[in-house]
């Protein structure tokens, strides 16, 4: 299979200060042809290292598509780069000049100096119309390849992308990908399950990626293989799946307030109501979420309803049971579910940080499941959220 490879120019991609989302975007839109994105790579704004990267990805690849660095400023060098890359000499084309002119005068004032290397080009690249700013893209097709360069904002780039992609006339496969979301099994145990089923081969691969949200399993490849194999991976880890694609915690627990005609309540301590925010940010949450309470002191805890003898210890599965069999009945729920534990940073009552407790309370009484968490105190109460979710759907 051929190879596409993806370059996000910029010094601030490399050092974090802006996020590179540009090359994830661009190699998704790929997924439908007959290319192996192999590698994708952030470079600085500097002429000699991009000219070295852009040299050896055209060597390897059919397809190499930069974003970014298209600019007027001395830093954006992009075109420089692929020019000495390429072995091409720059060249000044007046009729892009004068659309760009023409561009600044729309606007009101006269285009500054800067702003004419936007117009150079080398001579196998063809313009890529920017409708939405100054920077016109490239697009080179050379020996048998296609180079495409794009500016960096994802507003100008996007239409610019859509509209050259067809023209790439590049390889088309039947491509599918499937991702199954899981809750309560680490990767090891994921991939000791799969067994054989856990395969990385040309047609069809098989990748496990940890989230906060539990271990994602995705199944890329030929559309007939990943849908068979999809099946048989399901049936693999059975409860421990609660959806797939897109789907959230929050969205499959909607799914099955609406499916049983019920309604839901929260009390929280350690996610401070980051639980009951998860859950509201959901339209139409309204139509089964009644409600919830912060009870974040053992005071507190204990006017909603939770009984003082449970109060001794707050990190324990009694009280998180206790919290939430209090929020059923203080708001008329079908389900509640309840969050204690420690974030941190200190330990408390004798347990460590990252020790959490979540329950459920429902018409067949209550449940509360026991977890230790890695992280810093906002990782921990996050985690804590999505715990209590996965309690109504695995």
């Amino acid at each position: 299979m051929e190879r596409a490879e993806i370059i996000g120019v910029g010094t601030e991609l490399v050092y974090g200060e802006t996020l590179d989302t540009n090359t994830a975007e661009i190699a998704r839109s790929l997924e439908a042809y007959a290319l192996k994105v192999e590698r994708t790579l952030r470079v600085v704004d500097e002429p000699g290292p991009l000219a070295r990267e852009v040299a050896e990805a055209w060597e390897r690849a059919r397809l190499l598509v930069l974003s970014g660095g298209l600019g007027p400023t001395p830093d954006d060098v992009t075109r420089e780069a692929v020019a000495l890359a390429l072995g091409e000499p720059l060249e000044l084309d007046e009729a892009m000049l004068s659309q760009i002119e023409a561009l600044f005068r729309a606007r009101g004032r006269p285009m500054p100096e800067a702003n004419r290397k936007q117009a150079m080009k080398i001579p196998s690249a063809q313009w890529l119309d920017n409708p939405h700013g100054t920077a016109p893209g490239w697009w080179v097709r050379k020996a048998g390849k296609d180079l495409v360069l794009l500016p960096g904002p994802p507003s100008e780039w996007r239409p610019m992308w859509q509209e050259v992609l067809p023209r790439l006339a590049l390889p088309q496969r039947a491509y599918a990908k499937r991702v199954l979301k899981t809750w309560g099994l680490g990767e090891s145990e994921i991939v000791e399950r799969l067994g054989e089923l856990f395969l990385r081969g040309e047609e069809v691969e098989v990748g496990t990626y940890p989230k906060v949200h539990g271990v994602e399993v995705v199944v890329r490849g030929r559309e007939d293989l990943v849908a068979e194999l999809s099946e048989k991976i399901k049936k693999k880890l059975l409860k421990a799946v609660w959806g797939e694609g897109e789907m959230t915690l929050a969205e499959a627990v909607k799914r099955r307030m609406e499916l049983e005609g019920a309604t839901l309540a929260t009390m929280e301590s350690l996610t401070g109501g980051l639980l009951g925010a998860e859950i509201t940010r959901l339209p139409g949450a309204s139509r089964f979420y009644l409600g919830g309470v912060v009870s974040y002191s053992v005071g507190a805890k204990a006017r909603f309803g939770v009984p003082e003898e449970r109060l001794a210890k707050t990190v324990s599965a009694e009280t998180a049971k206790a919290m939430a069999e209090a929020a059923r009945t203080l708001f008329g729920a079908t389900y509640a579910l309840a969050t204690t534990g420690v974030a941190g940073p200190d330990p408390l009552e004798g347990e460590p940080v990252g020790t959490v407790y979540v329950a459920v309370a429902g018409p067949q009484g209550a449940e509360a499941r026991r977890y230790r968490f890695p992280g810093d105190r906002e990782a921990v109460r996050l985690r804590s959220v999505y715990a209590a979710l996965a309690l109504l759907v695995t």
